[in-house]
């Protein structure tokens, strides 16, 4: 989603930024969120217990901005525009059970983030550096916020995945201690230890053609 999380309401026009074989981000090599999220399908009677109107104005909508753009456009048809399964599958010419799937994915995602606390970089910036002298804890502790994906942030920070894998798991301990003496750091400290807790890629969406072969995509 590109601006705020406002989508257009026509869904054809968000068909052409991902229709049919064309688009890659419909390609089925996708990074598992868990063990058994791959090819699994989720009825529609299923998937209408998961948001409520009033959820999705007041508490979904403000976090489509950091899931994947797609998965968040497909939840704006499903729960919002109410379309069916079927018919948003025909719009993109996907097969039903690939929208039950993405969908299914998407509202992992937003369950994630509705259990942690939510804050901003300028807060994480302005913040951890209390308790972070060194500015590449901080930058790889925003970078784990946005991404969940260590392989994602050392890329980007030009490190060693193992070299942020060391740090990122030294700061979760180190924001434990902070926020025994100071509560500004325990939302920080929640966060942090739910991603650590088995939450890695969570937020980031990876499409590797060997994925099949490999049995990961390199988030770990």
């Amino acid at each position: 989603m590109s601006s705020g999380y406002v989508i257009p309401v026509d869904p054809i026009e968000l068909a052409t930024r991902f229709a049919a074989a064309q688009d890659p981000r419909f390609d089925e090599e996708d990074e598992p969120l868990d063990e058994t999220a791959e090819g699994e399908d989720i009825s529609e009677e299923e998937m209408k217990g998961f948001f409520s109107d009033n959820d999705y104005e007041s508490r979904i909508a403000p976090l489509l901005d950091r899931i994947p753009e797609r998965e968040a456009d497909l939840i704006y048809l499903y729960f919002i525009q109410r379309k069916r399964q079927a018919d948003i599958a025909q719009i993109f010419n996907v097969t039903q059970a690939a929208i039950s799937y993405r969908l299914d994915r998407g509202i992992q995602r937003i369950k994630f983030l509705l259990s942690i606390p939510q804050v901003t970089e300028e807060e994480l910036r302005q913040d951890l550096p209390g308790a972070f002298p060194q500015e590449i804890d901080v930058d790889i502790l925003v970078g784990m916020w946005e991404t969940t994906c260590q392989s994602e942030v050392a890329s980007t920070l030009g490190l060693t995945q193992g070299r942020v894998r060391h740090r990122f798991f030294k700061a979760v301990k180190t924001l434990e201690t902070a926020a025994e003496a100071d509560e500004v750091y325990a939302p920080y400290h929640k966060i942090f230890s739910a991603i650590a807790g088995k939450k890695f890629n969570i937020l980031r969406e990876v499409k590797l053609p060997q994925w099949a072969d490999r049995g990961g995509d390199g988030c770990f």
